[in-house]
């Protein structure tokens, strides 16, 4: 590792700094900090943990990180591996125990849109969340899951690339690569949902931005049925309380029904 990165880094972690991931100027360029952190299993993934076994969908299974040196070298030999298959993620620059460097990824694609909508540029919002959805589906093409990988977990270089951050979740290690990336699936059109209610369209426009960017008997797609399949009856059960439902619920509500005709749709096809 370059000694000159790592004294910086020490130096100004001696000087007192308040956040986990911080940045640093380094060869004239933005770069970031991670430290480690304790584990962040907490009770309520116990439960979640008992109703994916008793359901039988794995997809549903908490995936945290494990936390200290362990979850440093995860996440630093997934960057690298993600690299090395054309996926635009951090480079590593410099990795201890206690810490690893990255490269700065771009700019957070979640405020990359809500700036799109903000000036009245719907059209702009529209294909930032399509390249989103086709940056997922590349991904997932590779033969990898994400993790998390919500729209603040996304960024967009100068270059207009959509590329991934955040990869401390390690979802492979509690279930197959498929499921995890159903759940990918799950929490991204969520993220989409929940971020931009007033903007129905861009729901849609990244879930099908996604699933035709896919094969169409693509493995993952299979496992996400079997979750929609499963959650049927709890969105008609639900359906009839949609107005007095808080803004998660609702939001869950709209995804579950895009999600649901996009395959319908697909299948039928």
């Amino acid at each position: 590792m370059n000694e000159q990165l790592h004294r910086l880094v020490k130096h100004t972690l001696a000087q007192g700094v308040g956040a986990r991931v911080f940045p640093l100027r380094w060869e004239n360029r933005r770069i970031w900090v991670k430290q480690a952190v304790p584990p962040k299993t907490k009770g309520w993934h116990k439960l979640q943990r008992f109703f994916a076994t008793i359901t039988r969908l794995s997809a549903l299974r908490p995936t945290v990180s494990p936390g200290g040196v362990e979850g440093l070298t995860r996440e630093a030999e997934t960057l690298r591996r993600l690299a090395n298959a054309g996926i635009l993620v951090p480079r590593v620059e410099g990795q201890t125990d206690q810490w690893i460097a990255i490269s700065d990824n771009g700019d957070i694609l979640q405020r990359a849109i809500e700036d799109a909508l903000k000036a009245g540029n719907v059209d702009q919002a529209k294909q930032l969340v399509k390249m989103a959805g086709k940056a997922l589906a590349v991904l997932h093409n590779a033969h990898v899951a994400h993790g998390a990988p919500l729209l603040r977990n996304m960024t967009i270089d100068a270059a207009v690339q959509v590329g991934f951050i955040d990869f401390e979740e390690d979802p492979e290690s509690q279930m197959n690569v498929h499921d995890a990336q159903a759940r990918d699936i799950l929490l991204f059109v969520f993220s989409i949902q929940r971020g931009f209610k007033r903007h129905p369209e861009l729901l849609r426009d990244g879930w099908n931005a996604y699933l035709y960017s896919v094969p169409e008997d693509a493995e993952q797609l299979a496992s996400l049925a079997k979750i929609a399949r499963f959650l049927k009856p709890v969105y008609k059960i639900l359906m009839p309380f949609y107005a007095k439902l808080g803004t998660d619920a609702r939001s869950a509500i709209e995804a579950y029904r895009v999600l649901h005709r996009g395959l319908r749709g697909r299948k039928q096809q």
